[in-house]
């Protein structure tokens, strides 16, 4: 089945500061000690099955050609790396592409994911990016609720994907019942 896609449209206006809760920092990826394996690690939830190494790195994020380590961000909690989210940019398009967005287990909750949605989009702006896009899986609600929240929208341009869209939709009518 394949993922769901979504997308992002500039509004036109400045890129807003980022505020950064107490205690935590956003770094890139360049800017962090041992980052790779950090990387790995938070990864393993959620988006690879079970920690990988250099290979698995190379293979989707380097190996992408529109993709800088200066736009892999890390939420740090205490210094400790616990998300992680890639902004990948076309200049020729004005188009980017976010990319690996992902959260250790025990961060769940603390709201990072918009955190690093409010990066993503200040990156984004401050790139000249007109538009974004993004996939994701029907099973990642909380992601999803974040990424309605910071604007983006749903691609449904298939049967399949209104189907899928739906759902996804009654399930977080539901959630919001308990």
């Amino acid at each position: 089945m394949p993922q769901l896609k979504m997308y992002w449209k500039n509004d036109g206006k400045a890129a807003a500061e980022v505020a950064v809760p107490s205690g935590c920092r956003i770094v890139s990826f360049t800017e962090l000690d041992d980052a790779m394996d950090k990387w790995l690690d938070i990864v393993q939830y959620g988006l690879s099955n079970g920690k990988q190494d250099a290979e698995f790195y190379r293979k989707v994020m380097t190996a992408n050609a529109t993709y800088s380590e200066d736009r892999c961000f890390f939420v740090l909690e205490n210094e400790r790396a616990v998300a992680t989210l890639a902004v990948l940019c076309d200049y020729e398009k004005k188009e980017g592409y976010i990319h690996m967005v992902a959260c250790r287990e025990d961060s769940r909750g603390k709201g990072y994911g918009t955190l690093l949605n409010r990066v993503a989009e200040y990156s984004l702006k401050k790139e000249g990016m007109q538009t974004a896009f993004l996939t994701t899986d029907d099973w990642r609600i909380p992601a999803i609720k974040s990424y309605l929240r910071a604007g983006f929208t749903p691609d449904l341009s298939t049967d399949d994907f209104k189907a899928r869209w739906e759902k996804i939709y009654a399930n977080i009518a539901e959630q919001r019942k308990i």
